[in-house]
This record gives structure tokens, sequence and C-alpha cells, in this order.
């Protein structure tokens, strides 16, 4: 089952939303993600946050549309996306989309992609998605499809990563080695329609990217 959540980050256009909200089993809104489907006439299934970037009429909106509401305390230890993964995960998804997740704020950007190793480290796959870039782990095994042309950057995400193997890359690597602090992973290039990317041990940040 795919569950999406949107965040209070940078907000794309509509039909950007549309194209994974058309294939979602549940759908979590983060606060000022709220805001966002109230804006496009999405119905989320849960709000959950410490409302403080949701506008007050449009929680109201919820309200009266019977949209379940989870209220959290602004002095917490999680931020409200990390609620929204840790609530899904119990709930026994197996795909959780990240919307909203990308923006100005660097800190919760990084916030949020250690919330896909929470998420790979459950068996859960995990992508953070905005126009230009989705953003996911591996620790074995992992294909790309129909994104020829497209940059693909690979980062260490554990203090080393062995056994990478990689096929329809311009750059290819066969049973090689990253070591975190040595991004020299950043922009290949997809040359085929599909790319497969292998390990052995250890855990990849994976970055696909249109430009």
């Amino acid at each position: 089952m795919r569950a999406i959540i949107i965040s209070n980050g940078s907000v794309e256009d509509k039909a950007f939303y549309e194209e994974y909200l058309k294939t979602a089993n549940f759908i979590i809104c983060c606060d000022g993600g709220a805001n966002v489907a109230y804006n496009y006439g999405f119905l989320p299934d849960l709000i959950l946050g410490d409302f403080d970037s949701i506008d007050k009429d449009v929680l109201e909106y919820f309200r009266i549309k019977n949209v379940e509401i989870l209220e959290f305390p602004r002095e917490k230890d999680k931020t409200d996306t990390q609620i929204a993964v840790e609530y899904l995960a119990e709930r026994g998804f197996d795909e959780i989309v990240m919307l909203s997740c990308t923006g100005r704020r660097i800190d919760h950007v990084l916030a949020n992609i250690t919330l896909l190793y929470y998420l790979l480290e459950r068996n859960i796959k995990g992508l953070i998605v905005d126009n230009n870039n989705i953003i996911t782990m591996t620790k074995d095994k992992i294909k790309i499809e129909g994104k020829k042309g497209h940059i693909l950057s690979l980062l260490p995400y554990t203090k080393t990563v062995k056994g990478i193997s990689t096929k329809g890359l311009y750059y290819t690597l066969k049973d090689g080695s990253m070591e975190f602090g040595n991004p020299y992973g950043v922009s290949n290039v997809i040359i085929e329609d599909e790319a497969i990317v292998e390990v052995e041990d250890g855990v990849l940040l994976v970055i696909l990217s249109s430009d």
C-alpha cells in the first residue's frame, strides 16, 4: 500500500500532486501541508502537527469535512513529518512518498532524508519527491526506469558502502566502494531505459535529478 505525506516545504503545481495522489491509499498533510491540499482541492485522510503554519480557516474547513485531525504540542522532540512517517510505518504501509519535503530550510531537508533511512531499516520503500528530484536509499538492489538522460547521484550514507555495481550508467562500477566524505558518485548519467544499482554492504543515498 502506498501512502502520501504532504509537508510544508516547497509547493509544486497541482498536476505534480495529482500524479502521486491518484495512486495513494492514504494521504497525510503535515501542518501547513494542509494549505496545499485546500488550495488545490485535495481531501486528505489525516492532518497532523502542532499547527503553527496551517491557516486557521483551512483547519476549520477540514474539520467540517470530517477529516481526522491530530494535534501535537509545539515543544516536541519530533518534526511533524517524522510523526507522520512513524504513524504510517506502524500501520503496515510498504511505500511512503514524501511531497513538499524540500525547500529553503536545509535542516528540515536533511532531517527528512534521515527518515528515508528509518524506513529502509523497516523494509519500507521511502521516497522524497519534488519537480526535479526523486530521493531514496538502498542497501541491496534498486531499479530506475524510464529516465534516460537524467542525472543519477550515488552518495554513501554509512561510513563505507561496499560491493557497488551499476548498469545503464555512463560511469559504471563493478564491486566498487564508497566512503562517507568522498562524494565521487555525483552526477552520473542514465544512458539506458533502465538503470540498476546493487549494494552488498552499507547504505547508498540515491538521487535522480532531471537537470
